[in-house]
């Protein structure tokens, strides 16, 4: 039997090791795992991209996808002519290197007017994204304009020729929050004139701003009616980008940064719909929104179960390939945020419903690129193979948990009690009195005695924590009900340990068990199978820090070392 020597430690750390170092798509198809976005600033010139690749390629397993930029605004297209020669370079330079180049179309519509220039607007000629009081936005885009949407099919030949693995629609694909226009709650959406007249048009009416804002207000009907316009006007923005791409670059798979709030739903769902036709090929979402520091650490883990409900709630099609967050900094300096911080985030994402990873860190107008690649891509780099392991450990799994409204803070989960987001098999739901229930307040044997009730109640879980711990967990199973691995996350600022697991559905092949924790060596994790179950114990779990627990024979392979 495999024990936890140093010779099996080290066969452990030897196929870890190999798993963070694997190139793009050596372990999950043609699916990176752990996606690097970079501002446009990042390689504007051959002399900025060097220094930028160079920290990057200093620290290998840090990421096996880099997202370009187009940059905001709308441009001439002889300034993005100019770009796609330096990108060009970009591309060649990280296909090299065994890492796939994407790239993300960061502007169509436009975030504000705060946003940008009007010399970052000079091709702009259109009219703007106009409110329901009739206030048009000077830089942002009404996505019904012939010649804008003219300028994003120009834009797209310009770079679609670079063949990009993915490309990444921004955030502002969006029908509200468009500042200074006020477009929120029922009248979201664009008021111009030639979006108005396309409406009158499809309905048949004979509305005017004034009398439309009025019905959209209290009329559900026209307000159902209107909102279905809206969506249908910036699926016209991705179908026109993915059509283009789809021509001249087949290959290339379209995606779409998507907000994460309930209030997207049918805005995400149309777009990836439209991408997905346009193209006949897969195609990727990543939700996200807001909390882009470290201050508060539960908000961003938070953050990762909103997102990953998204998931749950446009109805999981199985045309949408990557499921990966939103996992950033604002303004990316130094002191933003923590490279722990943006590894438990991506860590949460996973044991909630994602099957990749992506960061947005940097920013060489803030800090130098020697900078990130100490404090920012080297500890991304240290806990690549744990991150790499687990995505491939649930990789057409299932978690298993209750279900409870996603949006409620940590809550409940803050005691091991394995809750599901947006996909995964139910054990049933809580009530309002156990989702209210407040850890902080509870003792140690209270906390048990609701854990070992909710696993009763439930017919007996995959996992159950049996010990003093104060934090997220995970079981996830494999189609025959098989447990795969279970995952725990600490939300102490200290260590915590040792971890008492009670286990169930553990195939035979489990000799022994591994416990994988973000940048710290594997540790070979004794069994003991008994009727009502098999235990393992786990050490230690370090403070604000995440790891798994798999058998022995799934992950060390011919690697393994066995002890009889």
């Amino acid at each position: 039997m495999l024990r936890n020597s140093a010779r099996a430690v080290a066969a452990i750390f030897a196929a870890s090791l190999a798993v963070s170092t694997a190139r793009c798509g050596d372990l999950l198809g043609d699916r990176p795992l752990m996606s690097m976005r970079l501002r446009a600033n990042e390689c504007d010139t051959h002399e900025t991209w060097t220094a930028t690749f160079k920290a990057i390629a200093a620290n290998p397993g840090c990421c096996d996808e880099i997202w370009f930029s187009t940059g905001v605004g709308a441009p001439p297209l002889e300034w993005h002519r100019q770009r796609a020669e330096i990108l060009a370079k970009a591309v060649k330079d990280v296909k090299a290197s065994g890492i796939a180049p994407s790239l993300q179309f960061q502007a169509t519509i436009g975030h504000g007017d705060s946003f940008v220039t009007a010399e970052m607007c000079a091709m702009k000629t259109w009219t703007g994204w106009t409110d329901w009081k009739g206030l048009e936005d000077r830089f942002c885009n009404c996505p019904r304009q012939t010649a804008f949407l003219q300028y994003l099919r120009d834009v797209s030949a310009i770079y679609a020729k670079l063949g990009f693995s993915a490309l990444w629609i921004d955030d502002d694909l969006r029908i509200a929050y468009h500042k200074p226009a006020d477009s929120r709650g029922r009248r979201s959406g664009c008021f111009c004139a030639t979006c108005i007249a396309a409406f009158n048009a499809e309905t048949g009416g004979n509305w005017t701003r004034d009398t439309l804002a009025a019905a959209v207000e209290t009329n559900d009907e026209v307000h159902a009616r209107w909102r279905e316009f809206s969506v249908q006007s910036i699926a016209l923005v991705a179908k026109a980008i993915a059509e283009v791409f789809a021509s001249i670059s087949p290959d290339t798979m379209m995606a779409f940064q998507s907000a994460s709030g309930t209030e997207a739903n049918d805005q995400v769902a149309e777009v990836l719909k439209e991408l997905h036709k346009a193209t006949g090929r897969p195609v990727g979402c990543r939700p996200g929104g807001s909390f882009y520091y470290d201050d508060n650490p539960n908000i961003v883990v938070q953050k990762s179960i909103n997102a990953a409900a998204l998931r749950g709630r446009i109805g999981d099609p199985a045309y949408i390939k990557v499921w990966t967050p939103e996992i950033e900094s604002w303004p990316r300096t130094y002191y933003s945020r923590s490279s722990q911080g943006v590894l438990a985030e991506g860590f949460a994402a996973l044991m909630y419903g994602f099957n990749s990873v992506s960061f947005f860190v940097s920013n060489s107008a803030m800090e130098p690129p020697s900078l990130y690649a100490e404090a920012m891509w080297k500890p991304l780099a240290e806990a690549s193979s744990v991150l790499r392991g687990y995505a491939k450990a649930i990789d057409g799994c299932t978690p298993v948990g209750f279900t409870m409204p996603p949006e409620k803070k940590i809550g409940v989960r803050n005691m091991a009690i394995p809750v599901i987001s947006g996909i995964g098999r139910s054990a049933g739901a809580l009530t309002k009195d156990e989702i209210a229930k407040n850890a902080n307040l509870m003792t140690s044997a209270d906390v048990q005695e609701f854990r070992d009730r909710l696993d009763k109640r439930a017919g007996g879980l995959p996992a159950v924590v049996k010990s003093p711990f104060m934090g997220l967990m995970q079981a996830h199973v494999d189609k025959r009900g098989a447990l795969r691995c279970v995952a725990l996350m600490n939300l102490r600022i200290a260590d915590q340990g040792p971890v008492r697991l009670l286990l169930r559905g553990v195939p035979k092949n489990w000799e022994s068990a591994v416990w994988h924790e973000m940048r710290r060596e594997p540790v070979a994790i004794k069994l003991k199978r008994t009727k009502d179950g098999t235990y393992a114990t786990i050490p230690s779990v370090g403070a604000w820090n995440g790891g798994y627990l798999s058998g022995a024979e799934a992950v060390l392979g011919n690697a393994g070392t066995k002890e009889k």
